[in-house]
């Protein structure tokens, strides 16, 4: 009951236009403050539920009873939709305040060419997906659009093939694909072992893996079987990084991974009122400092939107996606022709799809493996 009040409450928040919004007990009531000042809206609840949603809360986030949280992730997922963002639980002068912040992402499945793949990258993918065996890596950060290559990825590869999909939050339901929800099982073994059996010729995971898991992966693509699978890292090499600890070596690493892709969002700039603009020696010096390799890059000419009424009447600004794919060579080398995620980010920057101003905040937030 408390998860179909929390959906209410999203969606009330949605259709007003907020992503963000607050639940605080006053005067006996619990209220649900959205916006601010005049353009703030209001739903009033009673104090049960405010009991009701905390306790919901500190489930979905994995906090203990009575703990406080902050700037943690949750889902709610049903058969329709799933709501997901950030929730903190934080002391108030009337209680403990909920702050909600909703995420914008909701995985699409789109053609390769509008993920934002380049043709050299679109032809990969192709060639990756017609493999009988082996195993295809999809790995970003949170709110990166991992989902959506994957989606549109299983779509494709499953086209004249036996294919099973296991996710923790199941969305799509793409003819041909058994959806296999991993909360219906005690572990992911189990659910390995069923398609073991079966006639299954792709198995896709986009869920939460253990270490385990990821060694019965490699069981499953060693067998004869495609494997395709998410995981939530920043770039290729961090999910190298991840296979070691997990117990891969670098000879099955080799021989098993058909190639890792890595993908980033960025906000693309409105086209109406994109202009040319040097963006000074201080943008350029972090991105070179966290990016040497970024010099043999640099675009002639950046762009920068000054603001105009029709980009500023949008509530989700659309998306651009860069991505880096990996191959190996037999020995565990990389193949050539390895291009990394910041040369796709600053060529968009140059053709005016990508902010310089983003790159150079992705500079300074992100850290080296």
């Amino acid at each position: 009951m408390s998860e179909k009040i929390i959906k209410t409450i999203c969606h009330y928040a949605n259709e007003r236009g907020h992503s963000h919004f607050s639940l605080e007990a006053k005067d006996d009531n619990l209220f649900c403050t959205c916006g601010y000042g005049e353009n703030a809206n209001y739903l009033q609840l009673d104090p049960e539920t405010e009991l009701n949603i905390k306790a919901t809360f500190r489930r979905l986030v994995g906090a203990n009873e009575n703990d406080l949280f902050h700037n943690k992730r949750f889902k709610i997922s049903d058969a329709e939709e799933i709501i997901k963002g950030r929730a903190s639980l934080i002391p108030s002068s009337s209680g403990e305040k909920l702050l909600i912040s909703l995420s914008a992402e909701h995985p699409r499945i789109l053609r390769l060419s509008a993920l934002g793949l380049n043709k050299t990258q679109r032809n990969n993918f192709k060639q990756a997906i017609n493999k009988k065996s082996g195993i295809i890596i999809i790995t970003a950060a949170e709110e990166n659009g991992a989902s959506s290559t994957y989606y549109s990825l299983l779509q494709l590869a499953a086209s004249k093939r036996s294919a099973y999909s296991i996710e923790d939050f199941p969305l799509h339901k793409i003819e041909g694909v058994n959806t296999i929800n991993s909360s219906h099982y005690e572990s992911f073994n189990q659910i390995i072992e069923k398609l073991m059996i079966l006639d299954s010729e792709i198995i896709a995971v986009d869920a939460a893996l253990k270490n385990s898991d990821i060694k019965a992966l490699w069981r499953a693509a060693d067998s004869g079987r495609l494997v395709i699978l998410t995981l939530p890292l920043a770039s290729a090499a961090a999910s190298l990084k991840l296979l070691r600890q997990a117990g891969i070596n670098s000879k099955d690493i080799a021989e098993q991974i058909i190639l890792i892709s890595a993908q980033k969002l960025f906000t693309r700039p409105c086209s109406r009122c994109a202009q040319v603009f040097d963006p000074g020696k201080e943008i350029k010096q972090n991105i070179l400092h966290r990016w040497p390799i970024s010099k043999a890059y640099w675009p002639q000419k950046l762009y920068r939107q000054r603001g105009c009424t029709y980009c500023q009447k949008k509530k989700t600004p659309p998306k651009t996606a860069v991505f880096e794919i990996m191959h190996f060579l037999s020995d565990g080398r990389l193949q050539k022709g390895y291009e990394p995620l910041i040369k796709g980010a600053l060529d968009k920057a140059g053709t005016g799809l990508i902010n310089i101003e983003e790159i150079a905040t992705w500079a300074e937030s992100d850290t080296k493996l």
